[in-house]
């Protein structure tokens, strides 16, 4: 039997391993807490950063890509009654009739075009040949200018959109005229028609303005521009490429310039002049010899951001 002395020594041992378990259960506990924060601290540190690099990313993909409309356009103009114009004559008579007629080859002649889909690139060049019955017309077309039109073009080219079809515009500078550009893109040649959908205007801010005090923009020569009517955000399919300095005003999408071999074949057209200057005539700013496209090619396409 144990004495006193060693019961009491017995006592005073269990407490002490009490104590040294009970402290390292508190010490253990406080690691665990400790862990636990860290934990948490950590987790709030990787959301921040995690939260900093989509932030960064996104920013960077708006930087570099944007998202096109292009809505839906498939109206057709409407034929016009020319006994309505009796009164002003029969040269406006006669005009009328022509416009129907132009309805009439729509058609007969329209196409249709598939927009782009997805977002578009906000920067990189592309190369486009313009082959016609005059010779080569190569361009270079800028998407930090205009990337929802040009999207728009070199999407249409792809599909074959341009082939076979003819330049129907050719304005000749006289003394004192503003426009020279040989205008293409619409496939019915009545400059009336396009793709089947609309394209945003995406308007010149580096262009010089006129001096005349007009307040027109220059677009120099070489200059390849979006056509569109005076209703805002008309473009379609037709462009046109300027062979001298116009003045226009600032509405008119600039996606690139024609390289010097195309001002050559340019000028040789421009030189052999159009079939008229008079509105009144049906053959009205043609060109004497018809310009007509035999196809759109697009080559390289450089400095395009990674997708």
């Amino acid at each position: 039997m144990s004495t006193n002395q060693e019961r009491r020594a017995e006592a005073r041992q269990r407490l002490r391993e009490q104590m040294e378990a009970q402290a390292r259960r508190e010490k253990q506990l406080k690691i665990g807490a400790a862990v636990v924060v860290a934990v948490v601290l950590l987790g709030i540190v990787g959301i921040v950063v995690w939260n900093k690099a989509e932030q960064a990313r996104a920013e960077e993909y708006a930087a570099n890509w944007l998202t096109c409309e292009y809505p839906e356009d498939t109206s057709t103009p409407e034929k016009v009654d020319p006994e309505e114009f009796k009164e002003d004559g029969p040269e406006v008579m006669a005009e009328a009739k022509r416009y129907n007629e132009r309805i009439d080859t729509i058609a007969d002649t329209k196409r249709e075009g598939q927009s782009p889909t997805g977002d578009q690139p906000r920067r990189g060049t592309a190369a486009v040949t313009i082959d016609t019955n005059s010779g080569e017309i190569p361009l270079t077309l800028d998407r930090a200018d205009a990337p929802c039109n040009v999207a728009s073009f070199v999407s249409l080219a792809e599909q074959k959109f341009f082939d076979e079809t003819e330049c129907h515009r050719l304005t000749v500078a006289e003394e004192g005229a503003s426009l020279s550009v040989l205008q293409c893109g619409d496939p019915t040649a009545t400059g009336l028609s396009g793709p089947g959908y609309s394209v945003v205007d995406e308007p010149p801010t580096d262009l010089a303005v006129a001096e005349d005090g007009s307040g027109m923009t220059v677009y120099p020569r070489g200059t390849v521009a979006m056509a569109k009517s005076q209703t805002p955000n008309s473009a379609g399919s037709q462009f046109f490429l300027v062979y001298e300095d116009s003045t226009l005003p600032p509405e008119y999408s600039v996606m690139g310039t024609v390289d010097e071999s195309g001002l050559e074949v340019l000028d040789k057209i421009a030189d052999a002049g159009i079939k008229s200057n008079e509105p009144e005539d049906a053959d009205y700013q043609q060109p004497t010899k018809p310009v007509k496209i035999e196809k759109v090619t697009v080559g390289a396409q450089e400095g395009l951001p990674e997708a």
